[in-house]
């Protein structure tokens, strides 16, 4: 084969060894424990079971618990303003006003009126938000529709800035690790789910004896951290609730009921809480007005 021949495609082999080398080896990177790029690395300990990540500017590491990872990756954009100016239909108009028209009919715009146009463009760079979340209230704050505070689910936070192709190299890392480093959301709703049904049923086996449960009136709501609070009026007008992870059924002195919307607020002395009231319960409570045991302002 001739000389000049060869080169080429000696080139063009040494090229797809690199590529293939330099693949292997970010293959290798994605299944250790230990991830490095510049500016960043990440160590997963097994022994303490938690995730440790180091990024550049950042006087203490990022740390997390195994299975409490929650990463968020956004191209970083900047907005760019530049004038457009629209192109005359004849070379010359009448004044330097917004638009004139012409002789002929026709409205064209003046040298002196330009429009402002924003552009996105991507700096090359991706932004990646690192949070270690507490469980199972990370999920459970919209399950439960609740107000819960942002820094009351997560126990670590940090930013990173990287270049698109670390921070491409970083999510293949995690990816690879998710098993380990990412919550189970799924099985956190089952666990979420299996503790609310025992808080629940711990109240109520505290009035199992009561002959009156059928015609009471209950309700109850859970907290992201899986505690209660819990209501019931039985039929006679007695009043109980309770509330926590350990909930005690303790009776309501001179309760007074204010519904509003679909909550109903307790007043007892200096003590004041609300409870949902759902659709398909309002009717119980109805019934126990009607029939005089308790009243409603």
């Amino acid at each position: 084969m001739p000389l000049d021949a060869l080169l080429p495609l000696s080139i063009t082999i040494a090229g797809l060894i690199a590529v293939f080398v330099k693949r292997r080896g970010n293959a290798a990177m994605a299944t250790t424990d230990h991830f490095r790029v510049e500016g960043l690395a990440a160590r997963i300990d097994r022994a303490r079971r938690e995730v440790h990540i180091f990024a550049e500017g950042h006087l203490r590491p990022f740390r997390a618990p195994l299975g409490h990872l929650v990463v968020e990756h956004k191209v970083e954009t900047v907005t760019l303003a530049h004038e457009k100016r629209p192109k005359r239909r004849f070379g010359i108009a009448l004044t330097y006003n917004r638009r004139k028209l012409l002789a002929t009919g026709s409205y064209v715009a003046s040298r002196d009126w330009a429009e402002t146009v924003w552009t996105s463009v991507e700096t090359g760079n991706t932004w990646v938000r690192l949070r270690a979340v507490r469980l199972p209230g990370y999920y459970a704050q919209h399950w439960t529709r609740g107000d819960e505070g942002a820094a009351s689910l997560q126990t670590d936070i940090t930013d990173v800035s990287l270049p698109n192709a670390k921070a491409r190299a970083f999510k293949t890392w995690l990816d690879h690790h998710q098993r380990d480093l990412f919550p189970d959301s799924a099985a956190v709703r089952v666990r979420w789910d299996q503790e609310c049904a025992e808080l629940l049923r711990a109240c109520r086996q505290q009035r199992d004896h009561r002959e009156s449960a059928a015609g009471a009136f209950e309700t109850w709501s859970f907290s992201a951290q899986a505690t209660i609070a819990y209501l019931v009026i039985e039929a006679d007008g007695a009043a109980f609730w309770a509330s926590g992870d350990t909930p005690m059924l303790e009776p309501v002195g001179t309760p007074r009921f204010k519904l509003t919307g679909d909550k109903l607020a307790v007043f007892s002395g200096g003590d004041e809480r609300a409870f949902p009231v759902p659709t398909e319960r309002v009717e119980a409570l109805w019934a126990l007005r009607r029939r005089g045991v308790i009243r409603i302002g």
